[in-house]
């Protein structure tokens, strides 16, 4: 006897062996339970996933002689016969061969004649998008009041091209992709029947490549078979054995990739993209799977129930979970967005690997960026605008770098430590064996560091010492003929502002953003305006927007600055660094220290 593939006898012979299409094999056994059989029947849906299948099954219930439950038996003659493609009642007919109007007319002049020996005269029709407007239009009354012994059952996978009458004249059935895990099962059920050697990994990567159709995995399955062969435990089927044939990416390579974009680590995902290139895999079904796979990994962080959406196996959900755990939601939310935007320009390009390479390095640089927003979260929190309470903390991620803050070290011999210079006096602190931090203040304020442990120091470049005016009209005059552009003073706001720390309760936002250097900084850039915070010279807070009481004013120091008034306020805000200011953060500057 020849050899026959595993699709062909594996196929499902009633409709509980129909993997995937529960609500297909449910109506149609209650139609034949409850005697409403309708005239035509349309099944939908794409390639290998049971449309012709479920046509036969239905045919042999409709002529079993002793159905069991709306299921054909399987054992008397017209199943057999049906079965074997020999019954002179089933015509099972091929539309992309049998379109045109005079084939329509003989099967309208064969419809005339009842069944040989069944009960229904069945006419199973593949592909019935292909027949012609006229073909549909020669066999359109037979189709709308057939004979009551005659029966259609048409298959398609391009519904769309079927006209709006044929299909208002039948009952459609859409039928759904097979899962993989249902896939993985099937698979593994023909390969304990058949005494075959496979990996579980092997069955997930054919699932896989399969694209949700039985008939593509079982001929995958049937292919690796014959490459490795799977008779023994020596000669058993390996997930790279299946990778290596149909060139896809494994779930190891999709993880380290992953992995790589996020932690903004090039390299590591140029080494991934290397591999797969020199092993001659189809880097656009790559770039496919990990679209895939960061879907499938913002859902599993997402999603309480992330099997409800995610077609994986347990221990892929669950390594898809410690993922997806250790990164930020909103950064995996970028990656995919990313990947989508880049899809269609990676698939037109020829050069796949370095279109590769220059979309993953340009997600990189997009998605690990300051965002404009969190700057401006940070300067309201710094205001007071809002509460520090109300900002939700960033997630503490072991697979993120960690900002790069300068910390003070001993050193083997004393170094002379970077500082900020103020319009004021400048105290120098006076030098010890172990070197504190540093913050200064216009007040000439030196911050102990409030742990044994050293605490870290934003470094601040040198700037210009600018000598403070003794009036608030000459000062902004001044700084409106400082001779750097307004761009240019924007982008120096920016690189002063180092954001990347989390704002939480248990760091001060001091630590991270010292008020005094970015003040000064600020000044020594745009002038003496610039949008401080509220705070009294002995660090009480008061509300935007109120006078400070004047029991609460302490004597102004010998030099220093003063706080602005609201007549000064008004009119320093008309001052071109004021401008600079509201346009570089988006918010216009409601406080000021005049230097006194």
């Amino acid at each position: 006897m020849s050899y026959q593939v595993l699709a062909r006898k594996w196929r499902p012979q009633t409709f509980a062996e129909v993997v995937g299409q529960e609500h297909i094999a449910r109506t149609l056994k209650n139609a034949l339970l409850s005697n409403r059989i309708g005239h035509a029947y349309l099944f939908v849906g794409s390639r290998g996933i049971g449309k012709t299948t479920s046509a036969r099954i239905f045919a042999k219930a409709l002529n079993c002689e002793h159905p069991v439950d709306g299921e054909p038996c399987c054992q008397c003659d017209s199943c057999k016969e049906i079965a074997a493609g020999s019954s002179l009642d089933v015509i099972e007919i091929d539309g992309a061969s049998h379109n045109t109007v005079d084939d329509m007319r003989t099967i309208r002049d064969q419809v005339l004649y009842p069944p040989v020996k069944s009960k229904y005269k069945v006419y199973i029709i593949d592909e019935v998008h292909m027949l012609s407007a006229s073909a549909w239009n020669a066999l359109l009354k037979t189709l709308e009041e057939p004979p009551a012994y005659v029966k259609f059952l048409f298959a398609t996978t391009e519904p769309h091209k079927v006209l709006p009458t044929i299909i208002s004249r039948c009952q459609r059935f859409d039928l759904r992709r097979i899962p993989v895990p249902l896939i993985m099962s099937r698979l593994r059920q023909i390969a304990d029947a058949e005494k075959l050697f496979v990996e579980d990994a092997a069955l997930a990567a054919i699932a896989r490549a399969a694209d949700g159709g039985m008939r593509d995995a079982q001929s995958i399955f049937d292919q690796m078979i014959a490459f490795c062969g799977g008779n023994s435990e020596s000669e058993t089927i390996r997930e790279q054995d299946v990778i290596n044939i149909f060139g896809l990416a494994s779930g190891a390579e999709l993880r380290e990739m992953a992995v790589g974009i996020i932690q903004n680590d090039l390299p590591r995902v140029l080494d991934v993209i290397a591999a797969l290139a020199n092993a001659g895999r189809d880097l656009e079904r790559v770039y496919a799977d990990f679209v895939e796979y960061f879907r499938n990994l913002m859902l599993a962080g997402t999603c309480q129930d992330a099997n409800k959406f995610l077609e994986v196996s347990h221990e892929e959900l669950t390594e898809l979970s410690q993922l997806a755990r250790a990164a930020q939601p909103a950064l995996i939310r970028r990656i995919l967005t990313g990947l989508v935007a880049q899809e269609r320009l990676f698939n037109d390009c020829l050069n796949k690997r370095i279109a590769l390479e220059v979309v993953m390095a340009q997600i990189m640089t997009d998605v690990h960026s300051t965002d404009l927003d969190d700057i401006l979260t940070h300067l309201n929190v710094i205001s007071g605008l809002i509460p520090k309470d109300e900002i939700t903390p960033r997630k503490p991620a072991n697979l993120l770098p960690q900002p790069v803050i300068a910390t003070v070290a001993q050193p083997p011999a004393p170094q002379p430590q970077p500082v900020v210079q103020q319009p004021a006096t400048v105290q120098q602190p006076a030098p010890a064996p172990q070197p504190q931090p540093v913050v200064q203040q216009p007040a000439t304020v030196q911050q102990p560091a409030p742990a044994p442990q050293p605490q870290p120091v934003v470094q601040q470049p040198v700037t210009v010492q600018q000598e403070p005016p003794e009036e608030v009209q000459p000062a902004m005059q001044a700084t409106a003929q400082q001779p750097s552009s307004q761009n240019s003073k924007a982008e120096e706001i920016r690189r002063l502002l180092t954001l990347d720390a989390p704002v939480s309760d248990d760091a001060p936002i001091p630590e991270y953003i010292p008020e005094s250097s970015y003040v000064s900084e600020v000044e020594a850039v745009c002038g003496t305006v610039v949008p401080a915070v509220n705070e009294l010279p002995h660090g009480q807070e008061i509300p935007m927007g109120q006078e400070v009481p004047a029991s609460s004013q302490p004597e102004p120091p010998a030099s220093g600055y003063r706080r602005a008034t609201k007549p000064e306020m008004a009119e320093l805000k008309k001052a071109p660094a004021a401008q600079v200011v509201t346009q570089a953060l988006g918010v216009e500057p409601y406080d000021a220290r005049i230097p006194l």
